[in-house]
């Protein structure tokens, strides 16, 4: 945890981790989709033959997710991932590629890149470890920094250099994930424009006729921590209780179905929640999280509720403290506040949304739509 709290500035790293640190979303979330590619598995649905699986993971984060996706997935052939970010924490500022087949005997990390591992991004030396841990069979890497939702897609997963790039006309991803990140595309000039163009390369360029893309975001329902995040951070909606035009324009799983219908993929759903928690110090310091200037006096738990906070609102301590609007600070203490009290936490609403390609041959599509239900039927089980 971080000791202090910089009043003047946001910082998106420190309170993504606050946020995971008491959630169990990312958690759930690695399960889901694991179940869902034993699944496939078990049907020999993609995991079949000798060659290993192209994946193209956007928006990859620190790159743990990705390797709790195939945990425990026995494919002795492995999986080759090209990877994209924007942040550069996550990719490094210079694109890395990595292939077992030309380091057979590397056992070291530190030897990578000329000794240069300390200058790789989090993703890299993710997935290195997992290479040297065997956790799973990562046989290959690209790893390439960029904005999915602005540059080219086709780019940042065909880094030059690397096997088995795709090109376009020869789109061979047979699984794509696309995990919390749309919500940014909010941020972009042109929203519309930027979904738009990110779908059609998903369509065109990206998805293998009998391949899969994976989307996972949280769903805009009425006082969950999606309507806290849409009014406090977005504020494309009027209050936590989203009418059901704005339901339409703002939800993602709701645009990721309009814009798949446009591009005539398919596309199917599947509903699971998770819980953000607090930390009793919400509760006993509430007073001095009202007042930024008293923010040397919170303790850790405390400092790690304000980071929660931070994360739904995208904006500094001091920024929201003189927003005297119902989009400032006291207002946001008060809504999550009270979602604690009732429910233990802020609820979170998952959609995972299995895309296929309008390409699709007529069996795979029924092995997949068999999984899927297969699926609903083991998170009915669980609830």
């Amino acid at each position: 945890m971080s000791a202090k709290i910089n009043i003047n500035e946001y910082n998106y790293d420190q309170s993504l981790l606050a946020f995971e640190r008491q959630s169990n979303d990312p958690q759930i979330t690695a399960n889901v989709i694991q179940l869902f590619l034993s699944q496939l598995q078990q049907q020999s649905i993609i995991f079949n033959g000798d060659k290993p699986i192209q994946i193209a993971e956007i928006a990859c984060g620190p790159g743990q997710r990705t390797i709790e996706y195939f945990r425990n997935i026995a494919f002795q052939p492995g999986y080759d991932i090209k990877a994209t970010d924007i942040n550069a924490t996550f990719t490094g500022h210079q694109d890395f590629k990595y292939d077992t087949a030309c380091h057979p005997t590397d056992h070291d990390p530190n030897l990578i890149n000329n000794g240069c591992y300390d200058e790789l991004g989090l993703t890299s030396k993710t997935f290195l470890q997992a290479i040297y841990a065997n956790t799973i069979p990562l046989r290959s890497f690209c790893v390439k920094r960029g904005n999915a939702f602005v540059d080219n897609l086709l780019s940042l997963v065909s880094t030059p250099g690397c096997q088995h790039t795709p090109t376009k006309g020869n789109k061979s991803f047979l699984i794509t994930f696309v995990c919390h990140c749309l919500y940014y595309v909010f941020n972009e000039k042109l929203p519309e424009q930027a979904f738009q163009q990110f779908f059609k390369s998903i369509a065109n360029d990206i998805l293998a006729h009998d391949g899969i893309a994976i989307f996972c975001h949280s769903m805009l329902k009425p006082d969950t921590y999606s309507a806290l995040e849409s009014r406090f951070a977005y504020q494309n909606i009027q209050n936590v209780h989203p009418t059901p035009e704005e339901l339409q324009r703002f939800s993602l799983d709701c645009i990721i179905e309009k814009h798949c219908h446009h591009n005539n993929l398919l596309c199917y759903k599947i509903e699971f929640a998770s819980k953000i928690k607090f930390t009793q110090a919400l509760m006993d310091q509430e007073h001095i999280i009202r007042n930024v200037d008293r923010y040397d006096e919170l303790d850790d738990n405390a400092i790690d509720d304000v980071q929660r906070l931070l994360f739904i609102a995208r904006r500094s301590p001091k920024q929201l403290y003189h927003d005297n609007s119902d989009i400032g600070l006291q207002n946001l203490v008060d809504q999550v506040i009270a979602r604690v009290k009732k429910h233990g936490g802020l609820l979170k609403y998952n959609a995972l949304q299995i895309v296929l390609s309008p390409h699709v041959s007529e069996s795979f599509k029924q092995q997949v739509e068999m999984a899927i239900n297969q699926l609903k039927n083991i998170l009915q089980h669980m609830d």
